[in-house]
């Protein structure tokens, strides 16, 4: 585990500053090894992230059912999860920006994509902003 942080170091003249109002900012890096060199939190991340539903009892004090543990065991993990959310995201973004940037307006695109329109025209309103 690593951490980041902001520190203050003048470079002409000085400044007097309270540390709260610059390191407002602080990174902590938790890596994934291929044992946890400790047990507690580093064990119990590692079991979400790899979805190793029996470390992740050991810490929970859940009772799993065994359907449930089936149903667990067949994610890759958490983080895999999150990612492939954003990957779709992503794509579903990308499919509403083509057919804007084709000529279409938002309800043709929202009766195409069978979507609601406000989320064309979020997505559209979220382009411009970028675009600016």
């Amino acid at each position: 585990m690593t951490e980041y942080s902001f520190s203050k170091k003048d470079i002409i003249g000085v400044a007097d500053e309270p540390e709260e109002d610059y390191d407002l900012l602080t990174v902590i890096i938790i890596r994934l090894g291929k044992e946890a060199e400790e047990k507690g939190i580093f064990d119990y991340l590692k079991g979400l992230f790899t979805g190793d539903i029996k470390r992740i009892q050991r810490y929970s004090h859940i009772e799993w059912s065994e359907p449930f543990q089936e149903e667990a065991s067949k994610m890759t993990g958490f983080g895999d999860m999150i990612y492939e959310r954003g990957i779709q995201q992503g794509r579903h973004e990308g499919m509403i920006l083509g057919a804007l940037m084709s000529g279409k307006t938002p309800e043709e695109v929202s009766k195409m994509l069978n979507l609601p329109l406000e989320e064309i025209k979020k997505v559209q309103e979220q382009q411009m902003t970028v675009n600016k």
